[in-house]
């Protein structure tokens, strides 16, 4: 047997379209597929090998049989976080913060020579925007 390999991740969301939508906008990234069922919804974005999916309470609680913990930017964040990589930091931390991602750490270069940089989405996910593991 082969070892598994990680296909997704997905985020429990009010609200997947804006979700979408804000990712493409602050951070570039691709829609790869989205479908709406009168508010049960589900989309998901091309990040490379790894796709990064939103899916609606609705569907959540529908498909789970239990409810969803909310964010907002103002709360305390979930223990997780997504971790988008690229070469320019500065440039992407800029570009997402333009886009409406709240501020947390500005792009700092850590011990092991990595820049790493945070910010909140729309929904309040933490996300780091950072180099590459040297």
């Amino acid at each position: 047997m082969t070892s598994p390999q990680l296909g997704y991740t997905l985020l429990y969301v009010k609200d997947v379209a804006a979700s979408l939508t804000f990712y493409e906008k602050a951070f570039g990234v691709t829609r790869h597929f989205f479908h709406d069922d009168n508010g049960k919804a589900y989309g998901d974005l091309e990040t490379g090998t790894t796709r990064l999916g939103f899916v609606s309470h609705a569907l959540a609680s529908e498909t789970l049989n239990v409810d969803v913990e909310t964010l907002t930017k103002g709360q305390s964040a979930f223990g997780f976080e997504i971790a988008l990589t690229t070469q320019d930091v500065q440039a992407l931390y800029e570009r997402a913060v333009a886009a409406g991602a709240a501020p947390i750490v500005e792009p700092k270069t850590k011990p092991w020579g990595q820049m790493v940089a945070y910010v909140r989405d729309n929904s309040g996910f933490l996300v780091e925007i950072c180099t590459p593991m040297p």
